[in-house]
C-alpha cells in the first residue's frame, strides 16, 4: 500500500471508530511503524482534516450535533473526580479542557469523557501526570455538550453548588 492509500485508510479506520486508536493499533492494522501513522496524521492535519490526538488515541472530528457550552470553572487537583462526575451526572459530556498559559497563550487539549468507563481512564491516566489546571492555579475552561440546552444548564447548576463555577471572573 503506497502512502497516500494508507492515509486514506487512516481516515477510513478513524471514521468507523467508536473509540479513539492508538496509532500504535493503526500501525499494527497497516503493518507499519507507530512513528510512520504519527507522520502521517500529521500530513492529514496538514491538508484540513480533522484529526485529533487523545490520551488514548486519535479521533476525527466530528460536527457539533448536540449543543455545546465553555464553563469556566476552578478547583484543586484534589476535586476533579468530584468536577467531572458532576458533569457526568447532569448529562453532560466533557470534550476538552483549556487554560490561558501566561506565555504560551491557551493551551487546550482533547478529554472526551462520555461515560463513567471513560472517566476511570482519564483519572487512572492523572495519578501520575501534572493536570493543565495546575499550570493555572486551577482556573480551567470545558466544553461540555449535552442532549440539551437544560442539560447544560444541569451542569452548570451542579458545578456552581460544588462551588466550582466561575461567574464572569
Amino acid at each position: 500500500m503506497n502512502a497516500a492509500a494508507r492515509r486514506e485508510e487512516i481516515l477510513a479506520q478513524l471514521e468507523h471508530a467508536d473509540a479513539p486508536v492508538p496509532a500504535a493499533a493503526l500501525g499494527e492494522r497497516l503493518g507499519v511503524s507507530r512513528q510512520i501513522i504519527v507522520g502521517d496524521v500529521a500530513l492529514l492535519r496538514a491538508s484540513g482534516h480533522g484529526v485529533h490526538a487523545t490520551n488514548r488515541g486519535y479521533v476525527l472530528a466530528r460536527s457539533a450535533e448536540r449543543p455545546r457550552r465553555a464553563v469556566h470553572v476552578r478547583h484543586g487537583r484534589d476535586d476533579m473526580r468530584a468536577e467531572l462526575t458532576a458533569i457526568l451526572d447532569a448529562g453532560g459530556s466533557i470534550l476538552d479542557t483549556s487554560v490561558e498559559h501566561r506565555l504560551y497563550g491557551q493551551l487546550t487539549v482533547d478529554l472526551l469523557i462520555h461515560d463513567r468507563a471513560d472517566l476511570e481512564l482519564f483519572l487512572e491516566r492523572a495519578e501520575d501526570s501534572t493536570a493543565l489546571a495546575e499550570l493555572t492555579n486551577g482556573w480551567h475552561t470545558h466544553t461540555i455538550e449535552a442532549d440539551s440546552e437544560e442539560a447544560l444548564d444541569e451542569v452548570e447548576r451542579a458545578l456552581d453548588a460544588l462551588g466550582f463555577l466561575q461567574h464572569g471572573e
